[in-house]
């Protein structure tokens, strides 16, 4: 795939949040070696910057404008760097060489991309108070009691309209009185036969989307106010129970 396809087809996913979630599970493997890169390490998907250059890079497909002139992954990867920065940065650990900017929001004006290294720089300080790095870190922690990664979340979405809909009504069901979420804790595991009691759905299609409902219900029921904007729809419809 060129360049310019790659741009192309970043800009539609940017406003298909099915397209976005292809996007991401299909160059899982292109994000893992850019992010160890940029990490100077090896990486699996059950790193903690592993979650967090996903996460980079989601954000970059929101954010990128290809009429700056730079390819996707350019701008891709001074993201990565970014918030892999923040992320070392608030966790207190040494393990990655990053260039001045990164800390201080002042781009390098004599680098070669300075004009968009400036503009990355400023929207991802926009978030230093309040880093998304620091809830991924928390619950990829937390998905490893359930023997989970953060990519179950984009790699087990429900990609079609109908199916969207049932992983909706199934996660409003977990939160309906008295709340199934605290059992998932208990048991790590979902509890099934009681959504299926529930709902309409049989405990086969409930079984289908297991991984994808515990990571849901986990962060909607969790302090992770980043990471639940991701899941607005649920989100809406579970409020709507309070």
């Amino acid at each position: 795939m060129t360049s310019d396809e790659t741009n192309k087809i970043v800009m539609a996913a940017a406003k298909d949040a099915d397209a976005k979630n292809d996007f991401l599970v299909k160059e899982q493997q292109h994000i893992l070696k850019a992010t160890a890169k940029i990490a100077g390490k090896s990486l699996t998907t059950s790193d903690d910057e592993w979650s967090v250059g996903l996460m980079a890079v989601s954000e970059a497909i929101d954010t990128y404008d290809d009429s700056k002139g730079a390819g996707f992954w350019s701008y891709a990867n001074i993201v990565i760097r970014s918030r892999l920065a923040d992320y070392y940065r608030k966790s207190n650990k040494e393990e990655i060489l990053v260039e001045e900017e990164a800390f201080t929001g002042v781009a390098n004006e004599e680098a070669h991309d300075a004009g968009l290294r400036n503009e990355i720089v400023s929207k991802t300080m926009v978030l230093e108070d309040n880093s998304i790095a620091d809830e991924i870190s928390a619950l990829t922690m937390e998905l490893k009691e359930y023997d989970i990664s953060f990519m179950d979340l984009a790699g087990n979405s429900p990609k079609a309209g109908k199916t969207k809909n049932v992983c909706l009504d199934i996660l409003r069901a977990l939160f309906i009185p008295p709340p199934l979420v605290e059992e998932i804790r208990r048991t790590k595991s979902l509890p099934v036969k009681k959504l299926a009691d529930r709902t309409r759905f049989s405990r086969k299609l409930t079984d289908r989307y297991r991984k994808y409902l515990i990571v849901s219900a986990l962060i909607l029921d969790g302090d992770y106010p980043e990471l639940s904007e991701y899941l607005h729809e649920a989100k809406s419809l579970i409020k709507a129970l309070e």
